[in-house]
Parts: structure tokens; sequence; C-alpha cells
């Protein structure tokens, strides 16, 4: 009996609507915005660069989280830039966007956008365009690698961690060089090794460099002083659609 008279209420309840509201309607549309490379980003070119109109390799290079906010001076104090403002010369172009986070991840598609504006303006080969991140920017590398696959031809994410399972996203033909020290206690080792193991599951070219009793800090510097490392990347091609 009370089952039959719960079923006699829903059904009334449900007359009531169908005869008192109309429904509501999911209207489809597009929107029109567009993602404005508004980052500000360090710039180095190679000493000879203004003298020859050879295109050069380029790297993207992804700074750690305590760089980030509006304060561009503060990405001149670690990683790829940090070597460069003490004096060491590379043979490439590098660009090192700014987060304008202090809290969050690299917004990827503003930087996808800043990279196209700078290879519009500056000579890159756009065979050897590559990503290197350390942090929180070894999460944006990763991020780089699934989200624009065709765009790189090598990521060298350092201490960093990401979604696994889009990396079946990533370029069969881009190579991949994994850093990670064993003390870490920020990003733990097991965030780098799980994605290196999905990466060899995919049959994709990539390394892996868990470097013993090295800390957060030390392995960015550990990574980027790696003479191999550069040796390895510059060899790195990516064929692409010319522009």
């Amino acid at each position: 009996m009370t089952r039959n008279i719960m079923v006699l209420v829903f059904a009334a309840v449900c007359g009531l609507c169908s005869a008192g509201l109309t429904h509501a309607e999911q209207l489809a549309a597009r929107s029109s915005s567009s993602i404005k490379s508004d980052l500000n980003y360090l710039m180095y070119t190679p000493d000879d660069y203004a003298s020859s109109d050879k295109a050069y390799p380029l790297v993207v290079w992804l700074h750690g989280g305590d760089q980030g906010g509006t304060d561009i001076e503060k990405v001149r104090s670690s990683g790829i830039p940090k070597l460069i403002e003490d004096g060491k010369s590379f043979p490439f172009l590098v660009f090192s966007p700014q987060n304008p986070s202090e809290e969050l991840l690299y917004p990827i598609e503003k930087v996808e956008a800043a990279l196209d504006e700078v290879m519009s303006k500056y000579r890159v080969d756009r065979t050897r365009v590559y990503v290197v991140g350390f942090s929180r920017g070894g999460f944006g590398t990763w991020a780089m690698a699934e989200q624009f696959p065709e765009k790189f031809a090598a990521f060298v994410p350092i201490a960093g961690g990401g979604n696994r399972h889009y990396l079946s996203r990533t370029n069969e033909k881009a190579a991949f060089w994994v850093f990670h020290g064993t003390s870490d206690d920020v990003i733990p080792l097991s965030d780098s090794v799980v994605l290196y193991e999905r990466l060899v599951g995919l049959k994709r070219n990539a390394r892996l460099s868990v470097l013993e009793g090295v800390d957060h800090s030390g392995v960015e510097w550990a990574a980027l002083n790696d003479r191999e490392l550069w040796d390895w990347l510059l060899k790195q091609r990516l064929e692409v659609t010319p522009q």
C-alpha cells in the first residue's frame, strides 16, 4: 500500500512539473575568445646570432615554483637563465616564460601561444625545438608533451610529475630524458618513475636518470650541468610540416 501511494505522489508531482513548467533548454554556442600570449619571458640568443643568417635550435625553459609571479627578474635566479647570467654560453635560443602564478601550474596554452609568437620573430630550426623544465616546470614539460606532441623533438622533465594516462598522446618520434633524485622530499621519485615506465610501455624513446642521494634543489643543477644532456638534446630532431 505504501509503495502504491509513493508512486501516485511521484506521478502527481511529475504531472505538475510538465503542466506548470517549461522544459529547460541547452543552447549550443561557440566561444570567440582567443588566448592572449601575455606572459613575461626572457629570451636568449647565441653569441653569433646577429652575425649569421642560420636557424637555431630552441629550448623552452620552464622554471620551478619560486620564480612565478610578475617579477621577471626572478626567472634569472635559477635554471638555464641562471647559468646564462653566470656567463655560460649556449649554441641555441632559450625562451624562458614566467609562470604568472606563484601557486598554480603553468598555463601551458599561454606558453604555447607565446612560443608561436617567439618562433615567428626569431630564426628557429623547427625540427629542433625542446622543452626542459624543473619541478613545477617539470609538470609543465610533461603536459606540453601530451598536449602539443607535434611541436617538440625532445622533453627533459626534471623532478616533475603528471598524468600517465595521457602519455599515449605523445609523439612516437619524440625523445625523453627524465631526471629525479632519490632524496627528493618535495616531488616523490615515484612520480617520475611511473611516467617513465609508461613511456617504456608505449615504446617511446625514453631514458631515466635516478640520482642517488640528490635532493629536490640539487637535481636541477645536476641535470643542467650534465654535458651529456646537451650533446644528447641537440641530436634530437623531429620532422615538421614547413610553415
